[in-house]
Order: structure tokens, then sequence, then C-alpha cells
């Protein structure tokens, strides 16, 4: 089911008195272990609302594609959260549901406010239930260092295709901070979180930490604040929180073509870095050939910025679009200036850019003040047109 649809926007409702009287009725009984919170599943559903005509807004039924949700993780309404409990494969469900366990005084699409709804629901799938991970295995770890703000133990070692830069993995994975007390679990939701490793989604342990993993490998990750979320405050986890996560890897996928299109943050140490003007240094990851681009001269690039710590701060590969902006025409942050002037068409290159050619102890954005950046920047080449500078949030 698209994600626009109506189910993926709910939200728990405060429970008080309601206009219909809150009812579940099973008109065809399922077979097989009855459905838990945890549990992903999938089912069919007619929607219409309470009114004297039953007006029907939403048929999974005509799309020919059921709604896919983890039970009791806050996905759905919370009349469905509890109607829906207990359900067995192929069982149909009638939900009378009042609009303060439905929408409550929002008007969602054909949906008024303070409507009360009825569904007919039939479960048509269910993943078996997932058992929980638990933090007192941590406690059996034989620690070893990663890198610095990194410890690992492998409770288990799998095998096959090692996970790398540019691989899409699949894992399951539970966090605690240091106490003890859970704050994420892919496991309540039924669903292994899917990504790509190197693509600067993941925190800095994590990209640390899972390179290497192989497919069945069961992984303890130990992971400093300033390889984690460093002095942020999440509603569940404290500023400074040393974070400790249990991930299985379920899959690790190579995909070359995805892997070409994305930047990775570099290890600055083993690049072969080159003193440029003002203190700027950068390194040629790609030969280029061609004509090498001067002052004056329009550039279109693609690039990926990172803070030193490995941080991803902006991307125009993740937007699609090329960025062009005139050569020395102080358009785009110094640093950019120097480093860009001399490509070649296709060459590649990693520029580390002190402060004082970025953004100085202004900062800017995700940009903390007195912030060394590292840019992985592609020029593609030249343009006939004379295009004016496309304003961007981080280069100029």
């Amino acid at each position: 089911m698209p994600k626009n649809r109506f189910f993926a926007f709910l939200l728990l409702l405060p429970i008080c008195l309601w206009a219909i009287p809150y009812e579940v009725v099973t008109v065809k009984e399922g077979s097989g272990e009855p459905i838990q919170n945890g549990q992903l599943i999938r089912v069919h559903y007619k929607s219409f609302l309470a009114d004297s005509a039953m007006t029907m807004f939403d048929n999974s039924y005509d799309r020919g594609e059921p709604l896919e949700f983890s039970l009791g993780a806050g996905q759905v309404i919370p009349g469905w959260e509890r109607g829906l409990l207990g359900m067995k494969i192929g069982e149909i469900r009638k939900l009378s549901i009042p609009y303060q366990l439905a929408y409550g005084d929002r008007e969602i699409g054909p949906i008024p406010p303070r409507s009360d709804l009825y569904f007919e629901v039939e479960l048509v799938s269910a993943e078996p239930p997932l058992e929980p991970d638990n933090f007192a295995d941590s406690k059996k770890a034989k620690w070893k260092k990663l890198e610095n703000g990194v410890q690992y133990w492998d409770e288990k070692v799998g095998a096959g295709t090692q996970a790398t830069q540019g691989t899409r993995i699949q894992t399951h994975y539970t966090g605690w901070i240091a106490s003890g007390r859970k704050f994420s679990s892919s496991k309540d939701f039924g669903k292994p979180l899917t990504t790509i490793l190197g693509g600067g989604r993941l925190i800095n342990g994590w990209e640390v930490g899972l390179d290497g993993m192989m497919p069945g490998t069961v992984r303890w990750l130990k992971i400093s604040p300033s390889m984690g979320y460093g002095a942020k405050s999440y509603s569940t986890i404290p500023p400074n929180s040393t974070l400790v996560f249990r991930v299985e890897m379920l899959n690790v996928e190579v995909d070359e073509a995805l892997a070409e299109t994305m930047d990775f943050f570099p290890d600055v140490e083993k690049l072969d870095l080159k003193d440029g003007p003002e203190g700027l240094k950068y390194s040629i990851i790609r030969e280029g050939q061609g004509e090498p681009i001067h002052a004056g001269e329009n550039a279109r690039v693609h690039y990926t910025g990172f803070l030193s710590d490995g941080k991803k701060f902006d991307s125009s590969r993740e937007r699609g679009q090329i960025f062009n902006f005139p050569l020395g025409k102080g358009n785009v942050i110094r640093g950019w200036d120097l480093g860009v002037e001399g490509m070649l068409p296709g060459e590649k290159r990693v520029l580390v850019i002190p402060p004082e050619l970025g953004y100085g102890n202004r900062g800017g954005g995700p940009i903390p003040s007195n912030a060394t950046l590292v840019f992985v920047v592609e020029y593609m080449g030249p343009d006939d047109s004379s295009a004016e500078s496309t304003t961007d949030s981080t280069a100029n």
C-alpha cells in the first residue's frame, strides 16, 4: 500500500467517551496461531464512514495490495491496534470504531473531523514473532577495540559476502544505553532495517562496526558518544550516551551500479594528500581527461560533503541534480574556488578544507563553527551555456 494512504499517518490518540460503542465481531474464523504485538502482518480491508449511507472511503481489495504494518508499533489507529490483536490467518473481523480511537478531531482526506468509522478486515499473512534480544547477554562480551570509540564482540560468525561501503545490508538490531535501557529495536517492528553501508545514514559507530560483517554474523557493538549521537538529546537517548547494540546481519547485497553513483567518506589518512593554496589539501582519486577548468568558467559538479568525523551533511547525488557555479567568483566557499580549479572533465577529488576556507567560526546549518570539511567532488565537464550559480546551502 502506498505510504501516503490513510493508515501511514496514524498516531495514538487519547481515549475518552465516544458516540458509538467500540465493537469487534468475527465474521469468519481463521487458522493458526493468534497474532501478537511486534509481528509484521498484512491485511486487506474495506473502510466506511459510520454515517447513514455507510460511505466507503478506501478498499485495499480494489488495489490488489494488502496493507503491511507492525502490530503494536503505533503505525495504525488505536482502534486497529486493539481490534486486530489475536486474529488468525484468514480471519475476517468487523470493527466499529469511535472517532476517539480513529482520527479524532482531524480531517484526513475524505474523512471529516470526529468521524466514527467502520471496517471489515481480513488477515492475509503474518511473519512469525521474533525472539527479543537480551541486554544481559552483553555481559558475556569479550570486547575488542575496533577503532577509537568503537568496541565489538562477535557472538556468532557468519559466512559469505562481506559488508563494505556501497553494499545494501539488511539487519535486525536492538539498541540500549549503557545502563541497559532499550531505546530501539527492529524486532519491535517485526521488520529488518535495510540500508546502504557508507551512505551516511548511520551513526559513525555503525559505519565502522558493521564493516566486514557477513550474513549470519551476530555482533555486539559498544559505541562511545563521539561515534554515536554525541551531545544531542533524543526522547529515549540522553546526551553523551554510550550505546550498546546487538546486530544480526541477515543479508549483504552488492550493487555495483548503485555504488558507482554514491560518494563515501574517504579514509583521509590513507590518501596521498597534496598541499593546495592557502592551507587547502586535496587528493585526486580518479583521473579525468580533457581541458582543465579555469576561473571565470561555469563549473558543473557532483559532490558530497562530510564533517571530519564522517558525518554527511549534503550531497548533490542524493538530490540527483548537478550543481552549477561560476568558478572564482566567490559564489561558493573559498575552499571550493581553490580546490575545483584545474580539474579535468571526469576527474574526482577529495578536498580537505580548513575552517578559514569554509564557514569559519560562524558555521551554517548542520555545520558547526570552526569545522574542517571533507568534500568528494566530481567535475562533470564544461557547459556551453553560461548558467548562473545554482543556490546551495553548503557550497555558498
